[in-house]
């Protein structure tokens, strides 16, 4: 019998939603509390009497949810926040306000146009399915010892990391912004280029809840890079967010 391919497995246990619904909303806002208020204490959990971990940013995002299929229980979240959306322009994105630029930066925030501008950001999955991928002890991590080849290492491929990512990437692809930014640690930055994910420093290491600094992703060859198993899986994922709009899909997406 075929070994199952990565995307395929993926699709057996997970499944990846746009959360529009209030209900939906809120089991994002929960894992929120629960990674980043209860487990790490990013922020206090006094702050957030209903255990739903919300800010201002949110109102401009665009927020994904990971679900087990088998329990339904909610695995990860990730959102794609837009410098302007519906006409309206935040003045700064999150990264922004911890910005410090590199001697020779790559890149200008401030000169580049608003409107395409974006960010992923709270990036988490939940302790207990991070647990049964024995990832370090951070909201979402990789390791050196996820392999990014699928031959014979299905069992050890990072399904979760990997695929909030791609979630993000699909968001990203479909929207209308051409430069997305994340906080992130450089080690972190390095392991995704493994798997042909290729975000570049934007700014110096600070002090964000530990040493981050703000990477950024441009849609100009964004998927240049990725292995074939990872390009699979961005494909699945996009058909699972966006299955029956018209919109185009990440691969067949128009740079602008």
């Amino acid at each position: 019998m075929a070994r199952a391919s990565i995307t395929e497995r993926f699709d057996e246990y997970f499944q990846v939603l746009l959360a529009t619904s209030p209900e939906q909303l809120e089991q994002v806002y929960q894992v929120r509390y629960e990674v980043f208020c209860q487990e790490f204490h990013y922020l206090a959990e006094t702050q957030y009497p209903d255990h739903l971990e919300r800010d201002e940013y949110d109102d401009f995002a665009q927020h994904a949810l990971m679900i087990h299929r088998a329990s339904r229980r909610p695995v990860g979240c990730i959102r794609l926040i837009k410098a302007n959306q519906g006409g309206q322009a935040y003045t700064t994105l999150p990264f922004e306000r911890h910005y410090e630029p590199l001697p020779d930066p790559p890149i200008d925030p401030g000169s580049l146009r608003r409107d395409r501008l974006g960010e992923m950001s709270r990036l988490a999955a939940v302790e207990a399915f991070r647990r049964r991928q024995n990832d370090e002890k951070k909201p979402v991590s990789l390791t050196e010892a996820h392999e990014p080849d699928a031959a014979g290492r299905r069992s050890s491929f990072p399904f979760i990391p990997v695929g909030l990512f791609m979630t993000g990437m699909s968001m990203f692809l479909r929207s209308s912004t051409d430069i997305a930014f994340a906080m992130m640690e450089p080690r972190l930055a390095r392991l995704l280029q493994r798997f042909g994910v290729y975000f570049t420093q934007a700014g110096e290491l600070v002090d964000y809840h530990g040493p981050r600094a703000p990477f950024f992703l441009e849609r100009k060859g964004a998927l240049d890079s990725l292995l074939p198993e990872v390009s699979e899986l961005l494909s699945l994922i996009d058909t699972q967010l966006f299955a029956g709009t018209p919109d185009q899909s990440t691969s067949g997406h128009e740079e602008r």
